[in-house]
Order: structure tokens, then C-alpha cells, then sequence
């Protein structure tokens, strides 16, 4: 269990230096995590679009949690558990890794979910601040003066090498908050595996809550499918983008199973466009999945940036924040819904008591 009452010297450090706003959290083998505390807030002091009522990534199994723990830097993994520290190398890993990763560490541990993830993203919004980040081989596509220590020490801008960012390693910029003790890299640099959401043959499949204990099987299903808006082509030497539309069925799909190089849908995630009279679920919207409004109408969902993209066959694995290369593309409305259960990449643990 984590150290959460006792004050040791780096707990008592950390959280004077950040005014609260940071804790550490110690696993069942005793690795500090550096973790960020983010209180419970009501949908209707969001947006009012967002629905009543405390936001779902509070509430595990329909009880209402004061606050969740996130960890401020994208996890390494040390003797087998997911690790919070700032200016390491990040470690990668398949969803499946790194939930075991996450949830070795002991009771109340697991892989950030999507439902904290948007949690997290709507606070942003709803202050109207837009994170920058390694979108630019250790660099801002924005503001190309914001650097970070790369893994492979090359200058940035350097497009050879390993462009991935120490954790926590650029400026405040980079941050959710914009200070010097905000949740680190949640733009750019790697995208990073959440929990709870799959696209699963082009349709959305979530818990209703953030019951990150709920078996894969039994999270309920969306009435949200996304189609593509053009069919696949079936050739396996060419990419193209079939285009994006959220709808109550899936009528063209992306390319059939088994092509090394199926098509695939991508779009600015505010602008996604909703079929015509598409009573779109408010959970998607909470859970920041659709925009609050069909194609970009909605200012504030202009505020989360970044790009959707999807394939509707198959299961596809959850992904946020965005990559190193991806320019405009990353941002924290970033959804990649293209990968299988065989990606690798970044992860962060979360914690609820």
C-alpha cells in the first residue's frame, strides 16, 4: 500500500515546494512516486454541455472519490513496477504490460484511464490553457525555443537518433497547469496508452465510470460508432485517409483485416463531423471522445487540439498526448484509435483510495 498519512522527508520536500499540489506515493516495494493531485469537480463548472454532476473519473463503481493521483511523469519501470520521477528515459510497453506494471504496484494502482485522462483535459480547457510539448524531435512545432534533454542527447530538431524527451526535462509550458509543478509531457514526445476505451469494429466500448477494475468483457458497449466516411481500398502498398464520421452504424470500413498497411481515418478531433440527427451519448462528450458540437462549432472543444484517428476493424487500443513528429496533430484532444493490443508505448499509473 502507498505511504499516504506518514510525512518522510522527500513526501514533506515535494509537496512544500509545490504548494499541495504534488505528493509521493510509495508502492508495495517501496519506489517513490511523484504524483499530482487533482480534486473532484463538477461537469456543470466545466461546461455546461458537459451534462450535471461530478465528472465520471471520480467515481469507481458508482462511489464518489474526493480526488485522484496522476503521475506527473510518463513512468520507467523499476523492478517490474511503473515508476513517477522526473529526468529519466521513459519506458514503453503493451497495454497488457503496463496495467500489471501499474497495478503490481499495489491496492488503488492502475493505468490511467481515459476517464482521467479527460478529467484532466477539461480542466485545461476550462481555464483556456493548451499545453505545448515535444512535437518536433525534442522541440515545440509552436514555439521551437521550448526544449527538452533528449534521450539521445542530439540537439533538437535533429530528425536522427531518439527524439523522446527526458521526463519532465522541458519547461513549464509542457505542463497541464503551466507551472513548474503541473503533470509533466502530457503533449507530445510519446503517446501514451489509457485505459477503459477500446474501438472495437468501429464501435465505442467504455465503463460508465472510472471502474478501472472492470474486466475488458464486461465494459459496456456505446450507441457511438465511428464510419468511415469513404470505403478502404484493400491495397496493402498505400495509405489513405477514408475520412471521419461519428455515427449510429458502421457502413463503410476503414480496410478489411490482415493488410500491412490498412487505411485509416484522420481529422482534427474538434472538427469531427456527426451524422445528421445523431443523438450523440454525453458520456462521449465527458469523456472526451466526441466534441461537444459536430464540426468544430464548439469554441471550447477548439481549446483541446490535436487529431482523431481510427480504424473500425478490429480492437483498437486507446492512445493520448501525441508523438515526437506530430506537429498540430498532438494536443490533449489527441485520440489514436489505429493500434492493436501489440503497440508499445508510454504509460503513466494513476491512484484512487
Amino acid at each position: 500500500m502507498p505511504t499516504v498519512i506518514i510525512k518522510d522527508p522527500l513526501r514533506s520536500s515535494v509537496e512544500a515546494a509545490s504548494g499541495g499540489s504534488q505528493t509521493v506515493l510509495y508502492d508495495d516495494k517501496g519506489n517513490p512516486s511523484i504524483m499530482n493531485i487533482i480534486p473532484k469537480f463538477r461537469l456543470e463548472d466545466v461546461n455546461e454541455s458537459l451534462g450535471t454532476g461530478v465528472h465520471p473519473a471520480f467515481i469507481k463503481g458508482g462511489v464518489e472519490k474526493p480526488e485522484i493521483f496522476i503521475s506527473t511523469y510518463k513512468n520507467v519501470v523499476l523492478d517490474g513496477r511503473a515508476v513517477s520521477m522526473p529526468g529519466v528515459k521513459f519506458s514503453f510497453a503493451t497495454r497488457a504490460n503496463a496495467r500489471n506494471y501499474c497495478k503490481s504496484k499495489g491496492a488503488g494502482w492502475h493505468l490511467m484511464t481515459n476517464h482521467e485522462w479527460a478529467a484532466l483535459a477539461l480542466w485545461c480547457a476550462a481555464r483556456g490553457i493548451k499545453p505545448t510539448g515535444n512535437t518536433n524531435y525534442g522541440r515545440s512545432h509552436v514555439r521551437k525555443y521550448e526544449t527538452g534533454v533528449r534521450f539521445d542527447g542530439k540537439a533538437p530538431g535533429d530528425t536522427s537518433g531518439e527524439p523522446y524527451t527526458l521526463t519532465g526535462s522541458g519547461p513549464k509550458e509542457w505542463t497541464h497547469d503551466q507551472t513548474p509543478n503541473g503533470i509533466a509531457d502530457v503533449v507530445g514526445s510519446r503517446s501514451e496508452i489509457v485505459d477503459l476505451l477500446d474501438l472495437r469494429e468501429g464501435r465505442f466500448y467504455t465503463p460508465l465510470d472510472n471502474n478501472f477494475d472492470l474486466e475488458e468483457s464486461s465494459w459496456p458497449a456505446m450507441d457511438l460508432y465511428v464510419d468511415a466516411k469513404t470505403a478502404g481500398t484493400n491495397d496493402s502498398t498505400q495509405q489513405s485517409n477514408c475520412g471521419v464520421l461519428f455515427s449510429d452504424a458502421v457502413t463503410k470500413k476503414t480496410n478489411e483485416e490482415g493488410w500491412t498497411n490498412p487505411d485509416y481515418g484522420i481529422v482534427t478531433w474538434s472538427s469531427i463531423e456527426f451524422k445528421s440527427g445523431l443523438p450523440v451519448p454525453l458520456l462521449a462528450k465527458q469523456l472526451m471522445i466526441a466534441p461537444l458540437e459536430s464540426a468544430g462549432a464548439s469554441e471550447f472543444s477548439k481549446l483541446s487540439e490535436g487529431s482523431f484517428y481510427f480504424r473500425n476493424q478490429g480492437t483498437r487500443i486507446a492512445l493520448r498526448c501525441g508523438n515526437f513528429y506530430s506537429g498540430s496533430n498532438a494536443g490533449l484532444g489527441f485520440l489514436y484509435l489505429n493500434g492493436d493490443t501489440t503497440y508499445t508505448n508510454a504509460f503513466r499509473a494513476a491512484f484512487i483510495e
